[in-house]
C-alpha cells in the first residue's frame, strides 16, 4: 500500500524525492500510532476519531501547528489516493480542519547585510572560496530553491541569451534573466573548475563529488552567520530575501510569482507581510510623532 502510494507521488504527482520521503515518513508515523495506540493494523479501518486522536497526540508532543498541518495534509493525500484506487469506502480525514497557525513573519536579510555577505573579502582567495561566493550570489540573484541550485548544469546557462533554465517543483521549467555581474562570476567559476564540462552539476567539492544538500546548507549558514544575527540562515532565506527586496524596490507580486516559480499567487503573498513589517519599522523610527 505504502509502496504504491510512493510510486504515485513520484510518477503521477511528480513530487521531488525529498518531498516524497517526508510524506512517506508522516504516513508511517500515523500507521505506527494506529497500531500501538489504537490497536489497528489496517488504515482502511480507521475512523475520524482515530485521526483526531493522532492530531491531538502530535500537539501533545509539542509540535507546532504548522508542522501538524503538514502531516495532516500528507495523511489527507494518502487517504485520497486510497479512495481513488477503490480501496476505501469512507475517508476518515474528511471534515477534519487544519489547526489555526500563527502568522510567521520571517525576516529577510537587509540590503546592507547582503552587501556584506557578497563582499569578496569575506571569502578565501581560492577556487573553493570563489565557488562559495558564487553559490550565495546565485541563490540571491535568482531566488532559487536549494534543489534548483543543485540541479543547475552547464547546459542550463545561455550566455548569449543572458538567461538560465531552472527545473523547479514537479519538473516545471522556467527561464530567468541573468544580470551581467552574475555572468562574470559564472565565467570565473568555469575558469576555476575546468572539469565542469565532465560534470552533471554546476557545483561540486574539491574531491570531485557533487555538492550535497547538507554541505550546501553548511556553506550558506557559515557565511550568513558572519554578517547577520538573523534566526534563519538556510539557503531558503536568500530566496526569501530575493523576493522581499524585489517587492521593496517596486516589483509587482505577479512578476515575483513567475520568478519564484510559485504555482499560485497566495504562496507569494507572504512577502507582502514581510515588506509591511519593514515599512512599519521605518515608519516608527522616522515619524516625528511616533
Amino acid at each position: 500500500m505504502i509502496l504504491k502510494y510512493q510510486e504515485y507521488l513520484f510518477f503521477e504527482r511528480r513530487l521531488s524525492k525529498a518531498t516524497v520521503i517526508a510524506y512517506v515518513k508522516d504516513i508511517n508515523q500515523y500507521l505506527l500510532f494506529l497500531e500501538f495506540q489504537i490497536g489497528l493494523n489496517d488504515p482502511i479501518k480507521a475512523k475520524r476519531a482515530h485521526v483526531r486522536s493522532w492530531v491531538a497526540s502530535l500537539v501533545n508532543l509539542g509540535l507546532d501547528h504548522r508542522s501538524v498541518n503538514r502531516k495532516l495534509s500528507a495523511l489527507k493525500g494518502f487517504y485520497k489516493f486510497l479512495a481513488e484506487v477503490e480501496e476505501l469506502d469512507k475517508n476518515p480525514t474528511e471534515g477534519i480542519p487544519s489547526l489555526k497557525e500563527k502568522k510567521r513573519i520571517v525576516r529577510a536579510l537587509t540590503q546592507d547585510e547582503m552587501n556584506l555577505l557578497l563582499n569578496e573579502n569575506l571569502f578565501l582567495d581560492d577556487r573553493c572560496g570563489r565557488r562559495d561566493r558564487f553559490i550565495l550570489f546565485t541563490l540571491y540573484a535568482f531566488g532559487l530553491r536549494r534543489s534548483e541550485l543543485l540541479g543547475l548544469q552547464m547546459n542550463s546557462i545561455d550566455i548569449r541569451g543572458s538567461k538560465i533554465r531552472v527545473l523547479g517543483k514537479r519538473n516545471k521549467e522556467r527561464e530567468l534573466p541573468c544580470i551581467p555581474e552574475w555572468l562574470e562570476l559564472y565565467k570565473i567559476h568555469c575558469h576555476d573548475w575546468p572539469e565542469l564540462e565532465l560534470k552533471e552539476t554546476l557545483f561540486f567539492e574539491e574531491n570531485g563529488n557533487s555538492l550535497d544538500p547538507r554541505r550546501l546548507y553548511s556553506i550558506v549558514h557559515s557565511y550568513i552567520n558572519k554578517v547577520s544575527n538573523i534566526d534563519s540562515k538556510s539557503p531558503h532565506i536568500l530566496r526569501h530575501t530575493f523576493a522581499t527586496h524585489l517587492l521593496d524596490m517596486g516589483a509587482d507580486l505577479s512578476s515575483i510569482r513567475e520568478l519564484l516559480g510559485h504555482a499560485n499567487l497566495s504562496a507569494t503573498q507572504i512577502y507582502t507581510h514581510a515588506s509591511m513589517e519593514h515599512l512599519k519599522s521605518v515608519y516608527l523610527k522616522s515619524h516625528p510623532r511616533s
